[in-house]
């Protein structure tokens, strides 16, 4: 690290223990050189940072009204340096990927584990989480690519679609409706249908053609992650209106179905719009997209759609 930027760390981390021996704990230095690095840092800038009060040190107004601006440097250098990294040789560095849950269960680990393969001193961080959260995490740069639903809200993103499927009917496996090729809502009439809620995008795009065919009062259970119904449909406690991504296909105990009305999904890459896209993230799609692919023929196979755009 270069010696300005840790000098400003140091202060960073004596800001939030406003002790000089804590300090130089943490850092692994003397107690005297954390003395003098303050010192010199205020000579730099030409204010006061902290003070005495009784035997306590405490930060200065100067020193609280710069610190958030500090940390912010702080942590765009490091950023950056991740970044060169990447684009050095795809050997090193951090890479932040966010995700629905559904790819995070199935996919991504596969994916992940090939990346790995030939860069295992890549540090990643993989979050969990709704397809809002999704686009925010990537539009603020906290995530260096996503992977989500459509449709989401694209100012800030560069939304790449990468494959197109339908919605399936999940069905626990010996269900009297498993006989039938297709599910249609009329045989759903009587089931306890358990579907994601319309703030979700497969949920929208359930809602909008359920009103589009002039389908209502048919989701009896509502939830946030197609996930969340698995389990219940597993424990025959109900059917599911969900994409085939929450389920493993060779599953002993659930059954998909296509159905009927066709309900379109899109599963698309989302990138930061104005980021330059490091060598780790285009290496990873790269893992990811081959596991897609192979997903999707998989899915072909079991009369279900999923197609490669």
């Amino acid at each position: 690290m270069d010696p300005k930027l840790r000098n400003l760390e140091i202060f960073r981390i004596f800001a939030l223990t406003q002790n000089v021996t804590e300090t130089a704990r943490l850092v692994r230095i003397s107690q005297p050189a954390v003395s003098q690095i303050l010192r010199d840092l205020e000579s730099l800038l030409g204010l006061t940072l902290y003070k005495r009060v009784g035997r306590t040190l405490q930060l200065t107004a100067e020193a609280r009204a710069i610190l958030p601006d500090i940390t912010k440097l702080i942590a765009q250098m490091g950023a950056l340096r991740n970044q060169v990294e990447g684009l050095r040789d795809a050997k090193a560095g951090h890479l932040s990927i966010a995700s629905v849950p559904t790819m995070i269960n199935n996919l991504i680990p596969d994916a992940i584990s090939d990346f790995r393969k030939s860069r295992p001193s890549v540090r990643l961080r993989l979050m969990s989480m709704t397809a809002s959260d999704v686009a925010n995490q990537v539009r603020t740069e906290n995530a260096e690519v996503g992977l989500t639903f459509l449709p989401v809200n694209g100012n800030g993103l560069d939304i790449q679609p990468l494959l197109k499927t339908e919605m399936v009917c999940l069905l626990p496996r010996g269900h009297h409706l498993q006989k039938h090729a297709v599910i249609t809502p009329e045989l759903l009439r009587n089931e306890t249908v358990m579907a994601q809620g319309p703030e979700t995008p497969p949920g929208f795009a359930l809602r909008d053609t359920f009103d589009q065919f002039g389908i209502s009062d048919l989701i009896v259970v509502e939830v946030n992650q197609s996930g969340v119904a698995l389990p219940m449909v597993k424990r025959g406690m109900g059917v599911a209106l969900a994409h085939p991504f929450v389920l493993d296909i060779n599953d002993p105990d659930v059954v998909a179905i296509p159905f009927e009305p066709h309900v379109e999904l899109i599963l698309a890459l989302v990138f930061p719009k104005f980021a330059t896209r490091s060598q780790l993230t285009v290496a990873f799609v790269g893992e990811f997209k081959t596991r897609i692919q192979a997903h999707s023929t998989m899915l072909a196979e079991h009369s279900l759609r999923g197609e490669m755009l």
